[in-house]
């Protein structure tokens, strides 16, 4: 009987010892591929907005026919009017989720028309992402497989917006 005892007592303490110290959780499932960050807004919002999102191209807008679905890889949901700072997560919600891959444009978009359209006229940009604090040009976000990227932040500053891509106002 103490041999048993023993010998179970050994079985849990090298179960212990080199089990997994998650317990019987379930085995994760993989990190959704994806971006987050800050958006702060700087100044008076302009009167009129109804509708401010963070969106992304797969590749720059050099004329107003980029500006399509194909093009356009992530939509996130409406960005409250008059706040001044927007945590965001990519992989929380979205109208279009994004997946891996290399996307050329990352802005955060403006409308004053109150619903969703792709007529790029109904559009401003108010801010661009820009990598390693380079404001000459928009930074290109790298997403890998499995990969949450942070700190893809944006600030928009109303007294002074960005370059506006070809075709909008």
């Amino acid at each position: 009987m103490l041999k048993k005892l023993l010998a179970a007592l050994s079985i849990l303490l090298l179960l212990h010892i080199y089990g997994c110290d998650k317990g019987l959780s379930p085995i994760s499932a993989e990190q959704k591929a994806g971006f987050s960050g800050t958006i702060t807004f700087l100044g008076n919002w302009p009167e009129g907005i109804t509708r401010t999102h963070l969106v992304v191209f797969q590749n720059e807008l050099k004329s107003s026919a980029d500006f399509n679905i194909i093009n356009l890889k992530y939509v996130s949901l409406e960005i409250p009017y008059g706040v001044k700072t927007f945590n965001f997560n990519s992989t929380d919600s979205s109208y279009i989720p994004i997946g891996a891959g290399t996307y050329e444009y990352v802005a955060v978009a403006q409308s004053k028309k109150p619903d969703l359209s792709l007529i790029r006229s109904d559009w401003f940009v108010a801010g661009v992402y820009y990598s390693n604090g380079d404001t000459s040009k928009h930074g290109v976000l790298e997403i890998p497989e499995n990969t949450l990227v942070r700190n893809i932040n944006i600030v928009c500053d109303f007294n002074n917006p960005p370059p506006q891509p070809p075709g909008g106002k």
